[in-house]
């Protein structure tokens, strides 16, 4: 089913998610390498690491809005010492991984037509991949677009090459016009 513009959430960040993911960050930032994004010195992986967590947590909320009981990675953590992680958001035992990217597009069209529900090939896939995009460089909106399970996203005919830092990385790369690319609204029915 694929995502159209009225499916797409926005949401705004509020204090208590970004005082979470600065804190959550700090803690982490020292054991986080670099996967696809080489070379990044240490005040860089922790900025990736705030966005990113911002992004789970604007979803976590969402989901408790809508009823349900979510478990945070970082919050069942017992060490810091690790990036390893089975999941980013754990619902009903459903295992939920939430990609973050910066638009580069000032419209949910543009975006749609132009943009992907992406996951790195050379990192585990996680049952669900739920994609969502900061629609300013502050992060203070993000449109919660699209997800898709990972039997659908693990599709050699997904796989594209970007440019990353003058390298050439594998991605998968799902349109949200792909049949298996779900709109965000549809989620809670999965889970």
């Amino acid at each position: 089913m694929p995502v159209n513009v009225n499916d797409v959430v926005l949401r705004t960040i509020k204090p208590f998610e970004i005082a979470k993911a600065v804190a959550a960050s700090f803690q982490k930032h020292f054991f986080i390498k670099d996967t696809f994004v080489r070379g990044r010195v240490p005040f860089r992986r922790y900025q990736s690491s705030v966005t990113g967590d911002m992004a789970k947590l604007l979803v976590k909320t969402w989901l408790e809005e809508n009823g349900f009981t979510v478990i945070d990675w970082d919050d069942a953590r017992t060490s810091w010492r690790t990036q390893r992680k089975p999941y980013d958001l754990k619902v009903n035992e459903h295992e939920i991984e939430v990609r973050s990217s910066f638009s580069k597009f000032t419209t949910v069209q543009q975006l749609l037509a132009k943009e992907h529900i992406i996951h790195p090939c050379n990192v585990g896939v996680k049952e669900i991949t739920l994609q969502i995009f900061w629609r300013d460089k502050q992060c203070t909106e993000a449109w919660l677009c699209g997800w898709t399970r990972k039997t659908d996203l693990e599709d050699n005919s997904l796989v594209g090459v970007r440019r990353v830092n003058g390298r050439l990385v594998d991605f998968y790369m799902m349109p949200f016009s792909h049949p298996n690319a779900m709109p965000v609204n549809q989620l809670p029915n999965y889970l």
